[in-house]
């Protein structure tokens, strides 16, 4: 990470670093100069990169319940959602930033993705992939499981699947 900061910085290029390698750093030393946004931050990201844009250094580190689901999602592919279903982790492995970064698991409801997926559907999406940091915990925190969901997902689907592959 710090050889791109030492390239933006030399070229006098603003930078924006986002995620958890900001959010999950101990050392805030190697990023002064540039903006960063943490994981739970990360719906801030177009102001931040517009106010670096004019010269200001903004950090964004706090920790806060992100509502992932309202977020407005720019898709590149009209035909693909990219579900997010959890966030944070169940583990504490020593080689991953996730759960420092992300905090602990928080599954979103089964309802709200259901709905989610509906209205995705409605607005012509083909494919949903299934996303998170820990897929395999999902609902490990609200009392379901990942079959349980999916199960649920399938059941709002178009029954002419043709309409959705």
């Amino acid at each position: 990470m710090d050889t791109i900061i030492v390239k933006c910085q030399s070229a006098k290029k603003p930078l924006v670093v986002a995620g958890c390698m900001p959010q999950g750093s101990r050392v805030l030393k190697e990023l002064e100069g540039v903006s960063v946004v943490g994981v739970q931050q990360i719906d801030r990201v177009i102001e931040v990169v517009e106010d670096t844009l004019k010269g200001h250094e903004v950090c964004l580190l706090n920790r806060k319940i992100l509502q992932a689901l309202d977020l407005t999602m720019v898709r590149k592919n009209n035909f693909i959602k990219i579900l997010l279903i959890n966030v944070g982790c169940l583990g504490a492995c020593t080689y991953c930033k996730t759960k420092h970064a992300c905090g602990h698991l928080g599954s979103y409801t089964i309802e709200s993705l259901v709905e989610h997926v509906r209205n995705v559907v409605a607005d012509g999406v083909k494919e949903i992939w299934i996303s998170s940091k820990d897929t395999g915990a999902y609902g490990h925190d609200i009392g379901v499981n990942l079959p349980i969901l999916l199960k649920a997902i399938v059941a709002e689907l178009p029954s002419d699947r043709s309409k959705m592959f």
